[in-house]
C-alpha cells in the first residue's frame, strides 16, 4: 500500500481518532451527517461545511467560509471526501477522511475529482498524504444497499481486465502485463470467495471490501500507463446517467454494466467469468436488475446504442463496445439474460 495513505480499521474508533485533531472542520453532506451526527457529539466539530456539488466555484465559496487554523475532516461518500481533500490541499494540511459507506474509492486515490462548468476539472497530487478511518459501526449505520453497491463497483476489475485482454489481442492497446493481471485476478478471487461476508456487512466483510478497493486504486495510480482504472462497465454507467437523466446509485449502475459487459466479452475472452460475476452480485445482495434500480429496457438499449459514440467523444477507451455490432437478435439475447434473468445463455 502507498506509504502516504494511512488506513485505520476498527469498531467504534472514530472518537479516539478525532480527539487529537481539535479544532477541526467537518466537510460533509446532509444525508451522512443526519445518519452519523450522534457519533460526533462527544468531540464536535468547530464548524460544519456542507457541500452538495464538486463544482469548483461552489467549493471555493464554501472554502472562503472556513475558519483559520483548523484541521480538515471529511465524512460521507465520494463528493464529501473529494471536497475535504480539495480544502485540505488548499490549506496544505493532511485530511482525515471518514467513509460513511463503502461504495467509493475516493478516500484512497491521489485524484481530487472536482469539476468546472459541468465538466471534469480534477487533478492528481502524487503522494497526497491522507489518513482514512474505517469505523465498522459507523459504516453499518448506512442503508446496506449503499454498502453492497460498493461491492458491485469493485467487480469492475474483471470487466476492465477483459477489455484490456481484448484490446491487447487486437494490438490496439499495450499487451496485458502478466504481473498486473495476476494481482487483479487475486483481488477478484478473494472478492468472489467472500461475496456473502461482504454482502452481510460484517467487520471482516467491510475490511475486505475496503482493502481491495484501496489495492485496486493503488494499482491504477502506480501504473497509469495501463487501462485498469475503468472499462466498458463504467462507460455503460456514465452513459446511462446521461441518457436517462436520473440520479441512480453509481455502484448499481456499474454492476449492471458488469453483467452486460462480461456477457458480451465472453465471445472474445476465454473466461470472462460472466457467470461468476452475476452469481457474486446475487450472493452479496447487490441490486442491479433494471426493475430494481429504476431503469427500463428501452433506456438500456438506447444507452448501448450510443455508448461507443459517448466513449469516442469523451473517454476514448478500447472496450468490448467497440467490437459490438448491435442487432435485434443480440439485443433480444441480452434482454433475456439481463431482464428475464435466464440462468445462462450459451
Amino acid at each position: 500500500m502507498p506509504e502516504h495513505v494511512q488506513t485505520v480499521y476498527g469498531s467504534n474508533i472514530l472518537e479516539s481518532e478525532l480527539a487529537p485533531l481539535q479544532p477541526y472542520v467537518l466537510v460533509t453532506m446532509e444525508m451522512p451527517w443526519q445518519v452519523c451526527k450522534q457519533r460526533f457529539s462527544t468531540i464536535p466539530p468547530a464548524h460544519i461545511a456542507r457541500v452538495n456539488s464538486l463544482d469548483v466555484e461552489k467549493l471555493d465559496a464554501v472554502y472562503e467560509g472556513l475558519p483559520d487554523n483548523v484541521n480538515i475532516v471529511g465524512l460521507g461518500g465520494g463528493t464529501a471526501l473529494d471536497s475535504a481533500k480539495y480544502f485540505a490541499y488548499r490549506r496544505q494540511r493532511r485530511p482525515l477522511l471518514i467513509p460513511s459507506i463503502t461504495s467509493s474509492n475516493g478516500p484512497f486515490t491521489d485524484f481530487i475529482s472536482i469539476r468546472k462548468n459541468g465538466g471534469s476539472f480534477g487533478f492528481k497530487v502524487d503522494g497526497y498524504p491522507k489518513k482514512i478511518v474505517v469505523d465498522y459501526d459507523l459504516i453499518r449505520l448506512a442503508n446496506p444497499r449503499y454498502n453492497r453497491a460498493g461491492y458491485g463497483d469493485l467487480l469492475y476489475i474483471q470487466t476492465t481486465l477483459n477489455d484490456w485482454r481484448i484490446a491487447g489481442a487486437d494490438s490496439t492497446e499495450q499487451p496485458v502485463d502478466p504481473s498486473i493481471e495476476q494481482r487483479l485476478i487475486s483481488i477478484m478471487d478473494s472478492a468472489f470467495a467472500n461475496a456473502e461476508e461482504i454482502g452481510a456487512g460484517t467487520d471482516q466483510g467491510i475490511r475486505l471490501l475496503m482493502e481491495h478497493t484501496q489495492e485496486s486504486s493503488g494499482l491504477y495510480i502506480d501504473y497509469p500507463q495501463y487501462p485498469i482504472s475503468a472499462g466498458s462497465e463504467h462507460l455503460f454507467a456514465w452513459n446511462l446517467e446521461l441518457v436517462t437523466g436520473k440520479e441512480l446509485i453509481h455502484g448499481e449502475m456499474v454492476s449492471l454494466g458488469v453483467v452486460i459487459s462480461s456477457f458480451l466479452q465472453r465471445k472474445y475472452v476465454k473466461d470472462s467469468r460472466y457467470r461468476e460475476l452475476r452469481q457474486a452480485l446475487d450472493t452479496a445482495g447487490v441490486l442491479y436488475h433494471p426493475d430494481e434500480i429504476g431503469v427500463g429496457w428501452d433506456e438500456i438499449q438506447q444507452t448501448l446504442l450510443t455508448v461507443e459514440e459517448y466513449n469516442q467523444r469523451v473517454r476514448k477507451f478500447h472496450s468490448v463496445f467497440g467490437k459490438t455490432a448491435w442487432t435485434p437478435a443480440l439485443f433480444e439475447e441480452l434482454r433475456e439474460y439481463v431482464v428475464l434473468r435466464s440462468p445462462d445463455v450459451v
